[in-house]
């Protein structure tokens, strides 16, 4: 029960984030997917005042920073193995995407 409890949290909120997904899909890239240690997050261009944000499948923000170049890494190796949300936004638009933390 408790199992299916929180698949049912992790759809409504990758719903929830799928809305908000305005920025095209090639804004970002992530890699490696699945990840061990390093999550790294390339931006197809520069932008300013880009957010990342990474959310566990309960919708915990596990992770906040600022990207200010277009490839930054993110250090997951002290996280609990599963499925994160990574949201990339500005001002205006955000976009989600998911990685698998082994």
């Amino acid at each position: 029960m408790r199992l299916k409890l929180l698949y049912l949290l992790f759809f409504i909120s990758a719903y929830a984030f799928s809305q908000v997904s305005l920025i095209q899909n090639d804004e970002f890239t992530i890699s490696p997917n699945p990840a061990k240690n390093t999550l790294n997050i390339k931006l197809s261009e520069k932008k300013t005042d880009l957010r990342v944000e990474v959310f566990d499948v309960l919708g915990k923000r596990v992770y906040k920073g600022l990207l200010t170049q277009l490839e930054s890494s993110v250090d997951v190796s002290n996280w609990k193995s599963g499925v994160y949300l990574v949201r990339v936004s500005d001002n205006e638009t955000a976009h989600t995407k998911r990685f698998i933390k082994q």
